[in-house]
């Protein structure tokens, strides 16, 4: 049983007697994209069984077209999403592994400078002071860059066969900058698909709409189980 009305002018109170408006169709359309997909699907194939139904500026099958491609758009588009997880967390790891190595690198070089003198020599190894303490720099981009400087002053101050040495820190740069860039692959791609999946979507929403006030002229007392039968599960969503 349907709890809510179509809003539409002759559902206000006194029906007829007030002053005609606007319908507002969209009240019928889910936002959400996997029920606002149902629905379309719904309604393409609703449309294809009754040709009788037409506009003038889009047919029954360029419609299903659409809809078959805005399918097809938001499986892409929840698919690709679905690697930000994983993604996310190998770069924490990573993140922690980093930190973690920072810390011995600093008794290295305090071993050899003194503590008192240390900090002099930690932006040679890409270690900046953030508030109280000294680190890579949390900004992941700047975090990258600094790998090089590390890389570089550990052969330079005779660290390369220390545990976190030339080694260590030439294989975890390999694999930061590649955990790096299939996690900024896949938010550019995420970001692409989904303006397309919108543009897709704010067009056959389009269609939806007219449908809706087309319904409702063809069947003026019965459009409402029209709705239903063409696939809006919803009178308003």
């Amino acid at each position: 049983m349907f709890t809510n009305k179509f809003l539409f002018a002759d559902d206000a109170p006194g029906g007829g007697n007030t002053p005609p408006a606007k319908p507002n169709a969209t009240a019928a359309i889910p936002a959400a994209d996997v029920d606002f997909m149902d629905v379309a699907k719904a309604v393409a194939a609703s449309w294809l069984a009754n040709p009788a139904i037409t506009l003038v500026w889009k047919n029954s099958s360029d419609f299903d077209k659409d809809v078959q491609a805005y399918a097809s758009s938001l499986g892409s588009r929840i698919s690709t999403g679905s690697l930000r997880p994983g993604q996310t967390l190998t770069l924490k790891q990573l993140d922690k592994k980093v930190n973690d190595a920072v810390t011995e690198v600093k008794v290295y070089i305090e071993k050899k400078y003194k503590k008192a003198n240390a900090p002099a020599q930690f932006a040679r190894f890409g270690i900046v002071k953030d508030q109280t303490t000294y680190r890579f720099s949390k900004d992941r981009n700047n975090r990258k860059a600094a790998f090089n400087l590390m890389i570089a002053a550990i052969a330079a101050d005779g660290f390369g066969a220390e545990e976190y040495g030339t080694a260590f820190w030439t294989n975890l740069q390999t694999d930061y900058n590649t955990a790096l860039a299939a996690a900024s692959t896949t938010t550019g791609d995420v970001s692409e698909k989904v303006a397309t999946k919108n543009q897709q979507k704010l067009a056959i929403k389009k269609v939806l709409t007219n449908l809706l006030f087309v319904l409702r002229g063809n069947y003026p007392d019965t459009f409402k189980e029209m709705y239903r039968k063409w696939g809006w599960k919803k009178e308003s969503y």
